[in-house]
């Protein structure tokens, strides 16, 4: 009896022990907090913003994640990363929150994914009663090329006067909230103490009432025109790049129709002056700065405006790389027009394919390590139809050969091609005719 006494002794101070840790150890939500993160890691690939194990989302490159609600608990918030090949992600940070009802906390990742930097701004959370007339908004710089610099944002045609700026920032400070009447307004960044040297200028913009921005610096990649990068973020997670009004688009055009002559290229219906002359096949123009805006692009045979081969409505997005493709046999062009992403991303090689080779209705494409047989491989890519297009996909680095067969056969059409790929690479491959109708060819452009 003794024993079975003890015994049960044991298990009724083993139970009022598990009870007190269970009351003791799983607080209680009081409010909730809101939580955002920003990606400011200029070569970055898309980072998965974690709390504790659940993925929140994935964040780019100067892209916020958008503020969610959450208990005023503690937790881990974690960031992961893809590295293409692999099937597991990569833990590159983690930080401990204790969350505060009626706080909102960004995360921001600045420097390398392989080693972010991880700041945390903090402040009281904006409630709006829905009667206000301003609008908030923060000033952030995130671009560590960028140095030293004066800040001005006012109403529209606000020329920019030394003792006026709103602030004077180094790389990862950040100007407080400040309430502005809604409205237009123009954002201008300056060499330090001088205000003539304007660096960057928004143009006018409009911000409504009852909402919270920051106006966040980066650093500039290829995709832009421009030589610093601003971002308009709301607490939403709604990101709109801001183009510099002092800098042009650029158009590079592709002559990929094969037998059709060599063109003028024509801009807004003014057949006065070509705005790039004697365009051969195989040729490309280079980064050529035009304006923005949808007009006509007319493509003309050379000194000749009255014989038009190809005419396109065409849009050409404020501060953005387009490249325009003249594909198709003569008599039957057609013209293909992409927005380039040229940024470069560290953890892989980026590929474009244009599939401009008119002749062959349908082909295979092998990407393979360099000298492999292709006998018993399956191609990367099946049944590539005329005027296919990719976007500029994430690739393992390596050495390949690049070989194009016909659908479904081991009949080449081009190559063994080599080509080489390291990180960071941006890479277009652009598949075009040749004399022998039954041979293609592949155009090779390394961007940056």
């Amino acid at each position: 009896m003794t024993g079975i006494f003890r015994a049960l002794i044991v298990a009724a101070l083993a139970a009022a022990m598990l009870g007190g840790c269970a009351e003791t150890s799983l607080p209680e939500a009081t409010g909730k907090g809101t939580i955002n993160m920003i990606n400011a890691m200029p070569a970055s690939p898309s980072v998965a913003f974690l709390i504790e194990e659940r993925v929140l989302g994935g964040v780019a490159y100067k892209v916020a994640h958008g503020a969610q609600s959450f208990d005023d608990l503690t937790y881990n918030f974690n960031f992961e990363y893809i590295v293409p090949g692999d099937t597991a992600p990569i833990r590159t940070a983690t930080v401990f929150l204790d969350v505060v009802a009626d706080n909102e906390y960004t995360f921001v990742l600045t420097g390398s994914v392989t080693a972010p930097d991880v700041t945390l701004w903090e402040r009281p959370q904006r409630d709006w009663s829905g009667t206000e007339t301003v609008f908030e908004a923060a000033i952030a710089h995130l671009s560590p090329a960028l140095g030293d610099v004066d800040l001005y944002f006012a109403t529209t045609g606000t020329a920019p006067v030394l003792g006026e700026e709103r602030a004077k920032l180094s790389f990862g400070e950040r100007l407080p909230e400040i309430d502005l009447e809604a409205g237009e307004y123009e954002f201008i960044i300056t060499a330090r103490d001088d205000p003539a040297m304007i660096l960057y200028q928004s143009g006018p913009v409009n911000y409504s009432a009852r909402v919270s921005y920051t106006l966040t610096i980066f650093d500039a990649d290829a995709s832009i025109t421009g030589n610093i990068s601003v971002r308009s973020i709301s607490t939403l997670g709604l990101s709109s790049e801001l183009p510099d009004a002092n800098t042009m688009p650029t158009l590079r055009t592709l002559h990929a129709a094969f037998g059709t002559e060599n063109i003028d290229i024509y801009r807004d219906n003014d057949f006065t002056t070509a705005i790039f002359s004697n365009l051969a096949f195989g040729e490309t123009t280079l980064d050529l700065e035009v304006p923005d805006g949808a007009v006509d692009y007319t493509y003309t045979a050379v000194g000749n405006p009255g014989a038009i081969i190809n005419d396109l409505n065409q849009l050409i997005p404020a501060g953005r790389r387009v490249s325009a493709f003249l594909i198709g046999l003569q008599g039957g062009e057609s013209r293909i027009t992409l927005t380039d992403d040229r940024r470069s991303v560290e953890t892989h090689a980026k590929l474009r394919l244009i599939q401009a080779a008119a002749n062959f209705d349908t082909m295979d494409l092998y990407l393979v390590d360099a000298g492999t047989d292709i006998a018993d491989v399956d191609p990367l890519a099946a049944n590539l139809t005329f005027a296919f297009v990719s976007d500029f996909g994430p690739t393992i680095p390596g050495n390949y050969d690049l070989i194009l067969t016909l659908p479904g056969e081991k009949t080449l059409i081009a190559g063994p091609i080599p080509l080489d790929l390291v990180n960071g690479d941006v890479v277009e491959l652009l598949i075009i005719d040749t004399v022998d109708p039954m041979i293609a060819d592949v155009a090779v452009t390394r961007f940056q």
